[in-house]
């Protein structure tokens, strides 16, 4: 699911007649929030919902499948989203 998508959803389940121009300007509102948040915490907890998380990657040694050569890959940081029990 795209960002339009998502927004299209959620116009869907909205009780307010909204457009999908102050749809896709709340979703970025959001996301920027949660950026935001994941870079000052680290960690967002959605009770009920799931866990938004910064994890690091270890570097690792990986090869070029064409030329098999070995190339190092560098530790870098991602978000990872756990899901709660109740979503499950």
């Amino acid at each position: 699911m795209n960002k339009r998508e998502f927004a299209k959803t959620y116009r869907k389940i909205s009780p307010n007649n909204l457009t999908i121009e102050t749809v896709l300007t709340d979703v970025d509102i959001f996301l920027e929030t949660l950026k935001e948040a994941l870079q000052i915490e680290g960690k967002v907890k959605f009770v009920k919902k799931g866990t938004f998380e910064v994890i690091s990657r270890k570097p690792r040694v990986i090869s070029n499948p064409a030329t098999r050569e070995r190339m190092t890959v560098y530790p870098k940081k991602i978000v990872k989203f756990r899901a709660s029990k109740k979503i499950k």
